[in-house]
């Protein structure tokens, strides 16, 4: 065929496919680079002048930024079969790094074997709560007073003299007369006892909340706790003396209470009493006070004082009972119940209940075991202080009724 059989192509019409620069691909494929052009590294290249995740022959991609995942809002659709160097799948698997911040993950050991284990936080052990006794205030101060002037000084002995109880102690009646102090002492200590109750009301309360921790060891240490006192006077007051004694004090419980009923002395003796000394030599000496001193301290302090209360007339010269085996017993019991106080956290509760029951048993020895102890001696025809069956018999007797608990 001839050239004009063949029309000639416009010259703004390209013949074959056209570069860049306008001039023909070779070898007609379209968007290649001439063979003599310099090579240019395509937008967002890597370091070796490939983009990252895109594979050769195909257009350029948007860029993805990190090598390690798309840019920021830039959604990347994986095709295995088109990206074979793109990003590994995010399904079913997840990031081996843990979730992205703010997002939950629900561990799954068997579709996420990545995932992180639930953490799984022991219990917490539970300890003794401290009762919390508060701070000194005015009104400690005003009881403390009250307490000293009133029951320590004798001011409560002018009740002796209203018209029935004068009446009662000039009668010459040893059962009035003793009738008559018991009215002196039951008054103390309800007046006072009363006074306490109401100052330490909410520190009353939250040791019974700290006292129902192990609360059922703690009832069971009670009796443990008098049978030690007896122990412990026995074996000291018979390394120090051969026979024990009885303080004066002691004796005039004793006689004053041989006119009362039972019931009516637990109410005093048991009850009210062990509350009141345990509220000043306890809750006030060792509890408040041991924000400013250390406890331990404070319960030195406490040991030492407690007896002493109850040798009061031999400490202004009107009796000369006071010794080392009368004070014995009074020393064991401060050193039982301070600790006790401390070990429990400051539990006012759990040391009247010591004081209470050791007053308690005291009245029941007082009142039941030594009139039968003393009537099987007399009936036995046992000496007790010529044969060692009687001398055991007598020593236990007075231990029992006497140094094993503080009747205060």
């Amino acid at each position: 065929m001839t050239d004009d059989q063949h029309p000639t192509p416009p010259e703004n019409r390209p013949s074959g496919p056209q570069d860049p620069d306008g001039a023909p691909a070779p070898e007609g494929r379209p968007g290649q680079p001439r063979p003599d052009a310099p090579a240019q590294a395509p937008e967002h290249a890597g370091p070796y002048g490939t983009a990252y995740g895109q594979p050769s022959g195909q257009p350029p991609q948007q860029p993805y930024g990190y090598p390690y995942g798309p840019a920021a809002q830039q959604p990347l659709h994986y095709d295995p079969r088109g990206q074979p160097y793109g990003v590994p799948p995010q399904q079913p698997y997840g990031s081996p790094y843990g979730p992205p911040p703010g997002q939950l993950q629900q561990y799954d050991p068997y579709g996420q074997p990545y995932g992180v284990p639930p953490q799984v936080r022991p219990t917490p052990r539970r300890r003794q709560q401290d009762s919390e006794p508060g701070r000194f205030m005015w009104w400690d101060l005003g009881a403390f007073l009250v307490y000293a002037v009133g029951f320590l000084g004798g001011l409560v002995g002018f009740v002796l003299v209203l018209p029935p109880m004068n009446q009662m102690m000039a009668s010459g009646d040893a059962v009035q007369q003793n009738q008559a102090l018991f009215i002196v002492q039951a008054v103390a200590y309800g007046g006072i006892g009363l006074i306490a109750v109401v100052l330490s009301g909410a520190a009353l309360w939250r040791s019974i909340r700290a006292f129902a921790y192990l609360w059922w060891l703690k009832l069971l240490l009670i009796p443990v706790a008098w049978i030690a006192t007896i122990v412990i006077n026995a074996i000291v007051v018979t390394a120090i003396s051969d026979q024990p004694e009885v303080s004066q004090n002691q004796q005039d419980i004793e006689q004053m209470l041989s006119a009362v009923p039972f019931g009516v002395a637990v109410i005093v003796i048991a009850l009210l009493g062990p509350y009141v000394e345990e509220y000043f030599f306890r809750h006030l000496m060792v509890g408040k006070l041991s924000r400013h001193i250390n406890i331990w301290i404070c319960g030195v302090i406490s040991v030492i004082t407690f007896p002493l209360l109850h040798f009061i007339p031999a400490l202004i010269g009107l009796s000369d009972d006071l010794s080392v085996v009368t004070i014995i017993p009074y020393v064991t019991m401060g050193i039982i119940f301070t600790v006790a106080y401390i070990l429990t956290g400051r539990s006012l509760i759990y040391a009247w209940l010591l004081h209470a029951f050791n007053n308690f048993m005291s009245l029941v020895m007082m009142y039941f075991v030594a009139p039968r102890l003393e009537r099987f001696l007399e009936d036995s025809g046992i000496d007790p202080g010529g044969e060692p069956l009687g001398w055991i018999i007598d020593t236990a007797g007075a231990f029992l009724s006497a140094g094993t608990g503080v009747l205060c």
